[in-house]
């Protein structure tokens, strides 16, 4: 029975998808027919990640190559917030894709990820998780092509080119743990110092590159340019997606990758690590400051993922303890104000066809909810009490601070800086909706639905509560660093 369980969010929106696909539902049937899924695939996501205990399914064709699907503290950490984010996203869609030429090719795509990245996060060993992490890149391209027009080929190429060089030096790594004996499995511990006796040098080369095949995804410099190109030609409930689960599935190759396989106490105080702070501090900064420098709404959105994906980075990067509690709590909190963000931006362009941030004045009496939730966001990505923002950017400050190694201070002065130019490009928009000047005709009132803002107004909601009430998340976090660390 659990082990039904276990495959049934990987399976039902997949077969659901089609299903519906080959029935060749339209309009409000199709709306349905997809919320049905999605919501009923979320929730059994959710039952995963909460029951005390689940299944095991392992299809083992040598000790390397196996395909196991099991539940662990990340899996129950990404099961629930695919669970909140994924049903959400959704509803925004079928409003904002009402008049769409091709909704049901987009639902298609969208359902059926939504059980490709059900299995990522069950995903018990390598091969495992690169097998699906490849489904994923494929599933996704066409939520970047949708609109089909010259410039979304364009970018769902660009994204295709990028997300295969990750994954190829992702596959690197998996062959080299073959070699020296490992199976991959995150359950049975990292390499030994016997399979490694001999290629100590070797392996941090190889461990650094792998975690640099994973940064692909979350938009980790050099390899970050697929970002900014995606979002602006992606609709926005895809955008809302990609920023902020997409990206996170490259965080979580990474955590698999530090704790399971490589070892942080391996890694602790090397080359390879002072290199990895340096790219993600690097990708933090230079974000930041093309998203303050960018007049596109959804492109600054897109440089902002860059900059705030890397904060997530960074903090694993630490390799202490509360490192990686920020960084998982940023990996909830980016997601729920990323996607809001997003979808409001999404929701300005639905209604009013306005895409630079020049053109904003005096929206915000004309789109009150949908600005006070894309306040709210704006608040938490900065980093202002009491939303969840400043929760998770204090922990990793202080896993900065905690790493000991010389100049630490450059972690925590890095993230106020990019916090500083944060306020500095999110702010700008809010002020020009809202407060205009007297000489601004901000013209009727074009609200969004409520399927757009019912999303918005839940994630507004969590974003504070959350960051409020953040105990019992650091509670869980903490038991979970202390299991990955021995």
């Amino acid at each position: 029975m659990l082990n039904l369980l276990l495959v049934l969010p990987v399976f039902l929106p997949i077969v659901l998808a089609l299903l519906w696909r080959g029935l060749r539902l339209k309009g409000k049937a199709l709306n349905a027919a997809s919320l049905f899924t999605i919501t009923l695939s979320a929730l059994l996501a959710a039952a995963n990640a909460l029951l005390p205990q689940t299944g095991e399914i392992t299809l083992r064709w040598t000790d390397m190559l196996s395909l196991t699907l099991r539940v662990d503290g990340m899996s129950r950490l990404y099961l629930l917030l695919i669970a909140v984010v994924w049903p959400g996203v959704g509803l925004y869609a079928t409003e904002y894709l009402e008049h769409d030429a091709h909704p049901e090719r987009f639902f298609l795509f969208y359902t059926v990820t939504q059980g490709i990245l059900h299995a990522l996060a069950v995903s018990g060993n390598l091969v495992t998780f690169y097998m699906f992490y490849e489904a994923m890149t494929l599933l996704t391209v066409p939520l970047v092509l949708h609109n089909m027009d010259k410039e979304a080929v364009a970018a769902a190429i660009k994204y295709l080119i990028y997300s295969v060089i990750g994954a190829s030096a992702a596959l690197i790594g998996i062959f080299f743990v073959g070699s020296v004996g490992g199976t991959g499995d995150f359950a049975a511990g990292v390499l030994t110092a016997e399979q490694l006796s001999g290629k100590e040098g070797l392996s941090l080369a190889i461990f650094l590159v792998m975690l640099m095949g994973f940064g692909v995804k979350a938009g980790m410099f050099p390899l970050h340019g697929w970002l900014p190109t995606a979002h602006p030609v992606a609709p926005a409930p895809a955008s809302a997606v990609l920023s902020g689960v997409i990206t996170k599935m490259g965080v979580l190759g990474a955590v698999r990758v530090l704790y399971s396989v490589a070892g942080v106490q391996r890694l602790r105080g090397t080359w390879v690590q002072m290199t990895l702070l340096a790219l993600s501090l690097i990708t933090v900064l230079m974000g930041s400051l093309l998203a303050f420098k960018e007049k596109k709404l959804k492109k600054r959105l897109a440089y902002s993922s860059v900059s705030q994906v890397s904060y997530v980075l960074f903090g694993l990067f630490t390799m202490t303890d509360i490192g990686f509690v920020g960084a998982m709590l940023h990996v909830v909190f980016h997601s729920l104000m990323k996607n809001t963000l997003f979808m409001g931006a999404g929701a300005i362009i639905h209604k009013t066809g306005k895409t630079y941030v020049q053109e904003m004045d005096g929206l915000g009496k004309r789109m009150p909810w949908t600005y006070a939730f894309f306040t709210v966001a704006s608040l938490g990505l900065v980093g202002i009490p009491p939303t969840g923002g400043f929760i998770s950017k204090w922990n990793l400050a202080e896993g900065a601070l905690a790493t000991g190694i010389p100049y630490s201070w450059v972690g925590p002065a890095a993230l106020l800086v990019s916090a500083v130019l944060t306020a500095a490009y999110l702010f700008t928009i809010v002020i020009r909706g809202c407060f205009p000047g007297e000489d601004c005709a901000p013209g009727p009132r074009c609200e969004a639905g409520w399927r757009m803002l019912l999303p918005m107004g839940v994630y507004s909601l969590l974003i504070v509560g959350l960051g409020m009430f953040s105990g019992p998340m650091i509670q869980f976090l903490n038991r979970l660093a202390a299991a990955l660390l021995g």
